[in-house]
């Protein structure tokens, strides 16, 4: 066996992506917390900087959750992506930034891990829900709810099946 660390074919990440887009979001790019179907403030034409202004100040009207975009990023999440991946505050908070930040939050939760065999799928899709909370805990003694449940905000809206399947399309180059 080879000691080369295998990485994960990007399109290969489609089916996840979607899947928690769809509970996260209904796979809207400019979605906000309480308004999935927002329509009306683009974050896509928004800088990053832009953004997180925005999630501050909504959090300061009295929104319990600053989480934006199609994967529903929250404040300090999206400030620790952007610091960490060394992004450019003006670059722009359009489809490809929300879907490249969510990859690498799929990685830092096992992807690579897990196509290397490192971790098991269940461990992998556990790991994701402690990441998103529309996403169910899959392991434990309550494997059906969100890791966020006792916070009185977030459910998780998929079965744990849906997701194991999603992981399942993950695969390595």
């Amino acid at each position: 066996m080879s000691s080369k660390q295998l990485t994960v074919d990007q399109k290969t990440y489609r089916p996840l992506l979607s899947l928690i887009a769809d509970a996260e979001s209904h796979g809207n790019y400019n979605a906000y917390f309480g308004n999935s179907a927002n329509k009306k403030i683009k974050f896509t034409k928004m800088t990053v900087s832009e953004v997180l202004d925005w999630q501050k100040s909504y959090v300061r009207q009295g929104s319990p959750s600053s989480a934006v975009g199609r994967y529903q990023f929250i404040n300090s999440t999206l400030a620790g992506l952007i610091r960490d991946q060394k992004i450019d505050k003006n670059q722009k908070f359009d489809e490809s930034t929300q879907d490249r930040l969510a990859i690498t939050l799929l990685e830092r939760r096992g992807a690579i891990a897990y196509v290397n065999r490192e971790i098991s799928r269940q461990d992998f899709a556990a790991n994701l829900a402690q990441e998103w909370a529309s996403l169910p805990m899959i392991t434990g003694k309550a494997p059906e709810d969100s890791y966020y449940q006792s916070d009185g905000l977030n459910k998780a809206l998929v079965k744990p099946k849906k997701v194991l399947e999603a992981v399942d399309q993950v695969k390595a180059e």
